[in-house]
């Protein structure tokens, strides 16, 4: 009996946390001791390299980012501030906007009709459905359901480098019309 609460009293519960990834370790101190040194000199370095490889937006960032192209109504409803845009630049923004809006609690759904997307980027329904037809193609959106679609994670990587562009772009444009 004696043995037997000595041993439960010495193990050992250990939780490690870093960033979204959280791992417990429990067992003998010894076991634990080692499990921690394993962590620290094998699987940390390999998850920091990991985590260097994988995209992971930052929406309040790109919120930042696009907020010179579209802004978010208070029920999360996209608009559209430049009418000079291509269709598939109009319509992955919009699709950004509302993944961002979904992400900040601002709208239900990160997902959007076609007939919605056409009304804010006021291009005709057939026109948006094609580009949408062809952004999927690429993989920068996806069909969630009958006429709707949304922004793949390579599709939001593919918007945010469109938006740097557009606003190098207008700075260019910016600074050669001021001379």
């Amino acid at each position: 009996m004696v043995g037997e609460v000595m041993s439960q009293t010495s193990k050992l519960k250990v939780q490690i946390e870093h960033g979204e990834f959280k791992h417990t370790i429990e067992g003998e101190p010894e076991e634990v001791l080692k499990a921690i040194s394993h962590y620290i000199s094998e699987i940390y370095p390999t998850f920091e390299v990991a985590s260097k490889l994988i995209y992971n937006p930052d929406y309040v960032a790109l919120l930042n980012e696009v907020s010179n192209l579209v802004n978010l109504t208070s029920e999360g409803k996209p608009l559209l501030l430049r009418s000079d845009l291509s269709t598939d630049e109009a319509a992955g923004v919009i699709l950004l906007a509302i993944q961002i809006a979904n992400r900040l609690g601002k709208r239900y759904g990160d997902d959007a009709q076609i007939e919605e997307i056409s009304a804010t980027i006021g291009k005709a329904p057939k026109t948006v459905q094609n580009t949408l037809t062809e952004m999927c193609k690429a993989g920068i959106v996806e069909r969630v359901g009958k006429g709707s679609y949304r922004l793949t994670l390579a599709g939001v990587r593919e918007i945010q480098e469109t938006i740097k562009t557009l606003k190098e772009g207008s700075e260019n444009y910016g600074a050669a019309g001021s001379k």
